[in-house]
Parts: C-alpha cells; sequence; structure tokens
C-alpha cells in the first residue's frame, strides 16, 4: 500500500493522537527504508521517537522511482503526475480516519521534498467546490523537516547515485534535478507564495558520498538549506543516503530532528485550528465572488477582436496570452517565431522586430539594424527612438535574454504603438512582465511526437507514422522535453540515416552522459538541444572526405562570427594588398585558402562544404539575402565544445579572415559589404576580451584591429572606432616606437576620428603629433635632398598639412590654416598631380579656409574644381563629393548669391546623406543645419526653425549637448527664430549660446553681436548696451580682432545705434570717429552664430 501507518496496532497508547507525522522517502529507496538503520534494524520514529511523543499518528508513503531512473518511458512532468497521486490518497486515507483536520507535520528526505512542495502548491490551488477538499493539507500543514532535499538542485557529479545500471545515461528527470533546472525553478516559484505559514527545518549532509569511484557530494549545503528567510538549519554528521537512519538517540542528528519534530508537534494544534477557521471565511467569499461572476454578462470575443486570448498548453496546464506589453518567457523562442509567423501575427502587427538580447554587444546591434532600415542611422539609440516614436502597432521580440548582467530594461522603448517579448531563462526577468508571464517546459506530447515524425519520415500517409514509431518517438520526445529544436534536429539526424529512430534513443542518451561534465550544458533544455546536434556533427567530424573536413573547419569559423547574416563574400573576399604577413602568418584551413583563388572548382568547394552543414540543419541558408545563419543556442553550442586553445585558435583565424576582407582603400561600391561586417566584428572582439582582455599582443592582431577600426570610423560608429584606435596606438608605439610608419598612421586615423566626434583640442594634439613625426620621417629617396631639413618636401609631409589645415580651419585658426593649407597643396599638386584625390582633399580643404577668411574667389574656384574632379572619379553621391556639394551650397549662401542653387544643392546632399548614412548621423544632421541657413535667407525662417527643433532631441541623444554640434544646431535655430521674428525665443537662445562660450572662443563676438541684435528689437538697451561694452573692451585692450574686421565693425554699430536710440548722439559720434569703417545703415541686419558658418 503507498500509505501505510507505522503507529497501527501500537497498544502502548489509548491517547487520540493530536498531529498526523508524514514520511516521504526520496530516490532509489522506501519508506522504511529511508528509516530503518542497516546495522541494527532500528526504525528510529517508531523505536525511538514515537515512545516518547505517543500522541502522534506515523505515516508513510512510497511511490515507485524505477521508472523516473530508466530513459525512454516516456513520461511527462512526472513530478506532477507523482503531486497529484500523493494528494489525492492522503485527503483520502485522512477523511477515512476520521483526521479530515489534523494538524500535519512533514519528515522529507531528498527529492521527497520536492514532491511536497509541489504537492501543498497543488493543493492550494484547489479552489473549485468540487475541489476545494483537497485544500485540507494545504491549510493542516504546520511544519516540514527536510533533509538533504535538492531545492536548488544537484551537481553533475552526483548525477548516477540514483542511476539505472542498464541504461547508457541517466534520465530526463534526473536532468531535471540538476542546478538551475526549470522543474526546480518552478516548483520554487509555486513555493514561495506560501512557504511563510510553515514552519520550515533544512538539514544538509556533512559527509560525501562515493559513486562509481567519485566522491562527492549528493547535495550541497547551498542547495538544502538555501538562505531563506525566518528558517531553521542544521547538518547532520552523514552522507546523503543515511541522514534519517539513527540507530540510538546519540546518533548524530538525531538530537535535533527529534526536539524539532516535538516542538513542532506541540504548538501544531492551536495554529491549525485558528486556520481552519480562517479558511471558512475564505472559502465562503470564495464562493460568492464564483457566483457573481457567473451572473455577470457574457461577452462573446471573436478570435478576430483584439483582446481575444488563446490558449496554449504548457507542461499539461492551459495557461492563456493575449497581446501584452511584455511577456517573460523562459525558453520561449520557438513560442515567439510561432506566434509571430502565425496568421493572427501578421495581421495584429504592421512590424515584428527581433533583437537577439544575450550579450548587450548584440542587443545594441539588433537595435542599430533596426535604426538603419528605418533609416535614422546604424546606431542603437536611433534604433530604439524610432521604435519609441512608432505609433504602429509592433511586436518587438527581446531573445534569450537571459544573462543577469544586461540591464534588459535598456532595451525596453519607452514608448510607441507596441508590444514586448522577452524571452528569458533568468526567472528574475520576470520583474519586467507588465501582463504577465509563461513557462514554457516543451510541446505539446502528441504534438511534438508529430513533429518528430514528420522530420524524420516523409509524410507518407501509409508509412511514416505507426504504433511502433509512435511509441518510439513518444519514449525519445520524454527524454529530449519535448523541445521543438530537439525534435527537429533528431528527426533530421534519423532522416539522413545517421542513425535509426530505434538506435536514437540509446546512442543519444550515452552522448547526453558524456557532454554533461562540460561546461557548457548549462541546464536540462540546453544539454538535450545541443546533444541532437553532437550526434551528426561528430559523424561528420569521423567521415574524413574534403568536404566533410571543410564543413568542420567552417562550422569553427561561423562559432566566432555573429550568428546572423554570415555572407560568403566573407570566405572568398581577401582584400587587396592584404598577405597572410600581414596578420601574424595565421595558418587558414585549406577551404578558406583554395575560397581565395576564385575559380569556379574553389567555389563550389566552398559551396559543398557550407551544404553538408545546411544539410545536417547545423547552419540555416536565407535563399532571398543569400546568407547563412545558425540558431543562437548552436552558435553557442559550437563554441564551447572546443577547449580554450582550439577557441583561441579559431578565434584568432576568423579575426584574421575578416580583416582579410576589409580593403585598405575603402572603396565606395564595398561599403555596404563592409557595414554587414560590423555584427561579425563586434562578435570577434567580445570573445577576444575574454581570452586577452590587453589585446592587441602581436603585429599581426594590430594590423587585424586597425582594419576594424577603419570600418567603424566608416559607419559612423566614431566612440567604438575611437577605443580600438587607443589601444592600437599604445602598442605600436611601445613595440615599433612613435615614428614607424604603422604607429604614424594610426595616430592620424586617430585624429580624423577625434575631428568626427568634434573633439578639436583631441583633433590638434594628434594631428600635431603626426606633422611632427612626418617632419623627421623621411623616404629612402630624401637621402638625396639638398633642400633645409626644416623644410621637409615629400607626400605624406604634405599630405600630414593638409588634415592639419582641416583641423585649424574647424578650430578658426584659419590664418595659420591658409599658410598651412598652401603649402600641402601646392607641395601635393607638385609630386601627386591635380587629379590624386590625396591632392584633392588638401584643395578642399584650402578652399574651406579661404571662405571663412572671406577670399570669395579663391575659394569659390577651388570648390569648383574639387567638385568636377570628384563627380568624375567617384560619382555625385561619394561622400567626399558630397562634402563639397554642400560647402558649395553653403559658399552660396553666404555671399547671398544664387540662393535657389543653394537650396538645391543642400537639399539634394541631405537627402542623399539620410539615404546612405541615416538620419541621425552627424553628417546629416549637419546638411539639415546648413539647409536651414539657406531657407532662412529665402525668408522661410519657420520652416528652418522647424527643422531644427526636430533635430535638437536627436543631437541631445547622439552628441549629447554639450558638443559642438549641438551649440551649431542652437545657433542656427536662434537665426532661424530671428528670420521669423520670433524675438522672445530667439533672446533667451542666444544668451544661453553666448554663456556657454569662452570669451577667447572664435564664434564668442558672434554670438554676442546675435544677442545685442535681438536685444535692441526687444528694446533691452541696457541689457545690449553692457554686452557691447564687454566685447569693445576686449576689441580695444585685448587686440582680439582688428578694428576693420567685419565683426568688430558690426559690434560697434550697434552700439553706436544703441547710444543714438537711448538720446546720447555725441557717444555715438565718437564711436564712428574711432572706427571709420562703420555703416550707419545697419539695423536691419541679421547677425549669425553658428560655429563653422
Amino acid at each position: 500500500m503507498p500509505i501505510e501507518e507505522l503507529t497501527a496496532g501500537d497498544a502502548s497508547s489509548t491517547a487520540l493522537p493530536i498531529v498526523d507525522v508524514v514520511v516521504l522517502h526520496g530516490l532509489s529507496e522506501s519508506s522504511l527504508g529511508t528509516l530503518t538503520d542497516r546495522g541494527t534494524g532500528v526504525i528510529w520514529i517508531r523505536d525511538l521517537f514515537l515512545p516518547q511523543c505517543p500522541a502522534i499518528r506515523i505515516l508513510t508513503y512510497d511511490y515507485d522511482t524505477r521508472d523516473l531512473l530508466r530513459p525512454g518511458t516516456g513520461i511527462v512532468d512526472p513530478l506532477s503526475s507523482l503531486a497529484h497521486t500523493f494528494l489525492g490518497e492522503l485527503v483520502a486515507e485522512r477523511a477515512l480516519a476520521d483526521a479530515f483536520n489534523r494538524p500535519l507535520v512533514f519528515l522529507c528526505h531528498g527529492f521527497g521534498g520536492l514532491l511536497l512542495k509541489r504537492t501543498l502548491a497543488l493543493s492550494h490551488s484547489r479552489l473549485g467546490r468540487s475541489t476545494e477538499r483537497l485544500r485540507s493539507i494545504y491549510v493542516s500543514t504546520y511544519a516540514i523537516l527536510f533533509l538533504g532535499t535538492p531545492h536548488q538542485g544537484m551537481p553533475k557529479s552526483a548525477l548516477h547515485f540514483a542511476h539505472d545500471p542498464t541504461s547508457a545515461g541517466p534520465s530526463q528527470f534526473m536532468l531535471s534535478l540538476l542546478v538551475g533546472s526549470e522543474m526546480l525553478n518552478e516548483v520554487a516559484d509555486q513555493f514561495m507564495p506560501i512557504m511563510k505559514q510553515y514552519r520550515l527545518f533544512n538539514f544538509w549532509e556533512e559527509l560525501q558520498s562515493t559513486i562509481n569511484s567519485t566522491t562527492t557530494y549528493i547535495v550541497h549545503r547551498d542547495s538544502a538549506a538555501p538562505h531563506w528567510a525566518d528558517t531553521e538549519q542544521c547538518g547532520i554528521r552523514a552522507a546523503h543516503q543515511d541522514m534519517m537512519k539513527f540507530p540510538t538517540v546519540r546518533a548524530s542528528g538525531y538530537t535535533v530532528v527529534a526536539e524539532a519534530l516535538t516542538r513542532y508537534i506541540k504548538s501544531a494544534t492551536s495554529t491549525i485550528e485558528a486556520r481552519w477557521l480562517n479558511e471558512k471565511e475564505f472559502l465562503d467569499a470564495e464562493h460568492r465572488r464564483q457566483a457573481e461572476e457567473l451572473l455577470k454578462p457574457q461577452i462573446d470575443l471573436g478570435s478576430s477582436h483584439p483582446l481575444y486570448r488563446k490558449k496554449a498548453s504548457s507542461s499539461g496546464s492551459e495557461r492563456s496570452f493575449g497581446p501584452p506589453d511584455e511577456v517573460t518567457t523562459p525558453e520561449g523562442t520557438e513560442f515567439s517565431q510561432n506566434l509571430c509567423d502565425s496568421r493572427t501575427g501578421r495581421l495584429s502587427y504592421w512590424g515584428v522586430f527581433w533583437v537577439d538580447a544575450s550579450t548587450r554587444e548584440n542587443a545594441e546591434l539588433g537595435f542599430s539594424k533596426l535604426g538603419e532600415v528605418a533609416g535614422k542611422g546604424s546606431n542603437f539609440l536611433a534604433g530604439k527612438h524610432w521604435l519609441s516614436r512608432c505609433r504602429k502597432p509592433w511586436l518587438l521580440v527581446l531573445d534569450n535574454a537571459d544573462d543577469p548582467e544586461v540591464e534588459v530594461s535598456d532595451y525596453i522603448p519607452i514608448d510607441g504603438g507596441g508590444h514586448i517579448l522577452i524571452t528569458t531563462r533568468n526567472p528574475s526577468a520576470r520583474m519586467y512582465a507588465t501582463a504577465g508571464d509563461i513557462r514554457f517546459s516543451g510541446m505539446d506530447p502528441e504534438e511534438g511526437i508529430n513533429l518528430l515524425l514528420k522530420s524524420a519520415y516523409t509524410p507518407d500517409a501509409s508509412s511514416y507514422r505507426d504504433h511502433q514509431r509512435e511509441q518510439l518517438a513518444r519514449s525519445l520526445g520524454a527524454e529530449l522535453g519535448y523541445l521543438a529544436l530537439a525534435l527537429s534536429q533528431a528527426g533530421a539526424t534519423i532522416r539522413r540515416n545517421i542513425y535509426s529512430l530505434e538506435q536514437y534513443l540509446r546512442v543519444y542518451v550515452g552522448y547526453r552522459d558524456r557532454l554533461l561534465p562540460k561546461s557548457m550544458s548549462i541546464s536540462v533544455n540546453h544539454t538535450n538541444a545541443i546533444t541532437t546536434w553532437e550526434i551528426p556533427f561528430q559523424k561528420i567530424e569521423r567521415q574524413m572526405s574534403m568536404q566533410n573536413k571543410d564543413a568542420v573547419d567552417l562550422m569553427h569559423l561561423f562559432a566566432f562570427l555573429h550568428f546572423d547574416g554570415i555572407y560568403e563574400s566573407i570566405f572568398r573576399s581577401p582584400a587587396a594588398s592584404s598577405t597572410d604577413e600581414d596578420f601574424n602568418g595565421v595558418v587558414y584551413p585549406d577551404i578558406i585558402m583554395s575560397s581565395r583563388k576564385h575559380t569556379e572548382v574553389a567555389q563550389a568547394r566552398l559551396r559543398q562544404a557550407l551544404g553538408v552543414l545546411t544539410d545536417h540543419s547545423l547552419i540555416d541558408f536565407d535563399p532571398e539575402a543569400r546568407s547563412y545563419s545558425q540558431h543562437p543556442v548552436v552558435h553557442r553550442w559550437a563554441r564551447d565544445r572546443l577547449d580554450q586553445d582550439e577557441q583561441l585558435m579559431a578565434l584568432t583565424r576568423t579575426i584574421g579572415l575578416l580583416a582579410r576582407s576589409i580593403s585598405p582603400y575603402l572603396e565606395a561600391s564595398g561599403r555596404g559589404f563592409r557595414r554587414s561586417l560590423v555584427p561579425h566584428m563586434e562578435s570577434c572582439l567580445q570573445k577576444l576580451e575574454n581570452f586577452a582582455p590587453s589585446f592587441p599582443s602581436t603585429i599581426g592582431s594590430a594590423n587585424s584591429i586597425e582594419r576594424f577600426a577603419w570600418v567603424y570610423a566608416e559607419c559612423g560608429l566614431w566612440k567604438r572606432a575611437k577605443a580600438l584606435q587607443k589601444r592600437l596606438i599604445k602598442f605600436r608605439t611601445k613595440r615599433l616606437g612613435r615614428k614607424h610608419e604603422d604607429t604614424i598612421r594610426a595616430t592620424s586615423s586617430l585624429a580624423q576620428t577625434f575631428w568626427n566626434l568634434f573633439d578639436l583640442p583631441s583633433t590638434i594634439e594628434q594631428q600635431r603629433r603626426v606633422v611632427a613625426a612626418r617632419r623627421w620621417l623621411w623616404p629612402a629617396w630624401f637621402a638625396y635632398y639638398v633642400g633645409p631639413l626644416w623644410m621637409p618636401d615629400f607626400v605624406n609631409y604634405y599630405t600630414a598639412l593638409s588634415d592639419l589645415t582641416m583641423v585649424l580651419w574647424l578650430a578658426g585658426v584659419r590664418d595659420v590654416s591658409k599658410v598651412i593649407g598652401i603649402r600641402a597643396s601646392a607641395g601635393l599638386l607638385r609630386y601627386l598631380g591635380p587629379d590624386d584625390p590625396v591632392t584633392l582633399n588638401a584643395m578642399f580643404n584650402l578652399a574651406r579656409t579661404l571662405f571663412h577668411l572671406r577670399e570669395w574667389d579663391r575659394a569659390h574656384s577651388l570648390m569648383i574644381l574639387v567638385l568636377r574632379k570628384r563627380k568624375k572619379l567617384f560619382g555625385l553621391d561619394h561622400p567626399d563629393t558630397l562634402m563639397v556639394r554642400n560647402e558649395l551650397g553653403v559658399f552660396y549662401c553666404e555671399r547671398q548669391q544664387h540662393l535657389a542653387i543653394a537650396e538645391r544643392l543642400i537639399s539634394n546632399v541631405l537627402q542623399t546623406r539620410k539615404v546612405v548614412l541615416g538620419e541621425e548621423h552627424a553628417y546629416t544632421l549637419w546638411s539639415v543645419n546648413d539647409l536651414s541657413k539657406v531657407l532662412c535667407e529665402r525668408g522661410q525662417g519657420l520652416e528652418a526653425a522647424s527643422m531644427l527643433e526636430d533635430i535638437i532631441p536627436i543631437v541631445t541623444r547622439t552628441l549629447g549637448d554639450e558638443h559642438v554640434g549641438m551649440m551649431m544646431t542652437k545657433g542656427n535655430l536662434a537665426n532661424a527664430y530671428v528670420s521669423s521674428q520670433k524675438w522672445v525665443e530667439a533672446e533667451q537662445l542666444l544668451a544661453q549660446i553666448a554663456r556657454s562660450l569662452p570669451t577667447d572662443h572664435p564664434d564668442w563676438i558672434r554670438a554676442v553681436s546675435g544677442h545685442v541684435f535681438v536685444q535692441i528689437k526687444l528694446h533691452q538697451w541696457s541689457e545690449a548696451e553692457s554686452n557691447c561694452l564687454e566685447v569693445m573692451e576686449l576689441i580695444r585692450r585685448k587686440k582680439v580682432l582688428p578694428k576693420r574686421n567685419p565683426r568688430a565693425v558690426a559690434i560697434t554699430e550697434q552700439l553706436s545705434h544703441i547710444y543714438f536710440a537711448t538720446g546720447r548722439p555725441r557717444e555715438s559720434d565718437a564711436l564712428k570717429t574711432e572706427f571709420a569703417g562703420m555703416n550707419s545703415d545697419f539695423t536691419e541686419k541679421r547677425y549669425r552664430i553658428a560655429p563653422g558658418s
């Protein structure tokens, strides 16, 4: 009988029992076996304890665990089945014994504690009139003693302590007892809300057990005695199997256990009586609530209604889901895919966006791609902001958000018209759920069997499904946890005749057993899935054909690329001028060396190897995108199955492979391909951080990192480029010296990055280092140079001067910029000629400097010349051509000439940059600013102001409020306000700008002049006069500007007008005498104050 009474027939006491003590045994034992000392035969609770505490009834419950320990029995959710049976039998036994309300104290060993926790949670949930009697166990339980219960799981080393010796490995059920398993998490979640009303005592084993020559704890202390509040705990000096065997009252642990039992028995009655009174009130209230629900009018929500909630079966119970705000779903990737692919999902959402949230890098890359697709810019904030502003119904899936270190809230849009679905194995992620959560532990068994058989056999109605196959599939499906991913892969292996359905279960269990000790087995479901890939992959490894060897080599490279968007061109596109020596002499697999030949035979070999991986479902091929991908779990398995040395070799090869595919010339035609490499570069760098945090460490790895930085900079990811370039310069300076050509090249690239980040002091510092190094780094032929050594005359030096010209132009040091620019242009013209791109860069940098020095004709001639040649060399939409087209439009605007042409030029550049770079790229925002100037000149100030107001939040988000780009935008916005006569708004903004600039900044006087102009319009005479006098003081005493400089004249005219308007004509006349260049007609002038304008 499952329930037996040990006190039956005991005539030592005639008193009616006041408490039922129930004993639950663990695995591979019986109740009497767990209580009986093997040496003496003493059943301690009956022979030692009962005489001292006779007012109890001792019950034991036996359950058969043999089917749980044997793989392939096909039992689904065995713990739930055991709990239902135990609850029903215990309630019935107590009812027949007239002990329905009697207090209960449980004594549980090992797995018996998990069974009790699941049973109490089940009892607590029975609220219907026909099942509420089952709540009696939940209500009557007073205390629980857990002895060696694996609350948080067992270690892998203990898996075989209750192992069926006839099996190739442990069963799926045994795997579910491992630390961190879904079953244990589910039991803990169900027990947590009710545990506070029980007295709990946790005991742990203090002696190790020996299993197959391995000595280990079956349940570690942290698992047996978690840190629960208000819970007693104690160790017992015994091995796990002997924790509940006490031969005498002096045996280790007996005193503590007996004292706790006695104490609980004495105090149980009054507490349980009070609890039953509360239970009656609770059930009465619950019955009334249920009656009221029945009386409410029923509303029929058809399946097309937006609030319709579909039913999904999960672990034998129905769970509801619908369009939620957030849903946290452990192991829910397949569910998410089905929801998105279903007709309901396609009709409910305008767009479905999938972001891999397994790491910060992957999540940010996902949003960057979203921003790029939306045309907002290829960066994380652009994608997230666009989704926040999108009012159409969308679904965002944050997939594989398992890492507790990843702050999921960073990837949740703060607004928008969509829903968010989070799939995770991390239970704490439930805190983000605002609409509920669903726990997935596998498919419905019948659906899973059908999926397995369809994957394994051609769906021929006459043969693919029969009784024998269904039974075998049921056994295999249970061991696979009915995971769709594992079932599909197992079916694919069977379909290719690697193993038959009859063979697969035993082979699978053996493989799984060998994989378990490895660190890559992070959960039961993870282990189930990776085992199904390990089986066909080892078969590929064992077959020594060329295509199989190539497939293995490719798989190792795939493991370190990003799992999505893997193009064939990565493997067959070595960049021009790239050699293996450039990348530290990495020895690449034969398949990569062959693919470099670009012959039909080589390409066929590559595709055959990829075909092997595709045929075994290890990678997927998207024919539309012509790209390959891997499931994230496969991707991790492919990497983790390698040892440390193998991983480092594969990572080194992958980094070199990517670097070799990046052309040193960065041709415009390859920009799209290079942008597709960014996720793969991020994946490699993330792994490299783990292996070598101080990278680079070799010349070859430094060369690879340099090319990665080029791509980041080209894609506008300048902060990422800066970080790599700083590492690179530090390494090369130490290894090669500051004046080595490679170090100088890296320093020049860093200066360009600082330029794009508008960090002018750092740009100037780096560029001066380049010029200083170039001055003394002469080419070989320079030994024959007879000129003065302090006047270098070679291309690299002139190129460095050209770059410095550009920096000094933006920094406002334009007189020096002009001198340097003239020299650079002349030298490059002499050596390279007028059609070389380097010469054109120098000429353009000089043209901008001359433009801002108001040398109009020379500047215009140079711009037209550069534009014509760049259009011929690069085309109309090349970034360099766009730059000069934009600048020419600004030139016409400044001259107030050809304004229609200026507007057309800058508008076309803006639209092209939006498409090529994205709406939130810094150069795109620059074009918006320049277009606003033209619109103001054409009397369209309101339109200009609207454009600039729209990009202010973007500039804040992408560049920051302190960035010079923000000051430029605010300056142009103030100019637009002036143009549209919005004086108050203009005054507030100009005051803010003037205060933020130091007095020695080249744009400070312009800002103050603009502020004064608006203050005059608002008749703020005293404030305007004070600002003018502050500038005049600097002009007179510190000589910051010549008196005839246009800016000095403008501020003087304004001050003269203030004097005249406030009745002080003599002071006005005195100013006109001091500044002879003044003009009396000035009051309607506008003063643009944007930096760089």
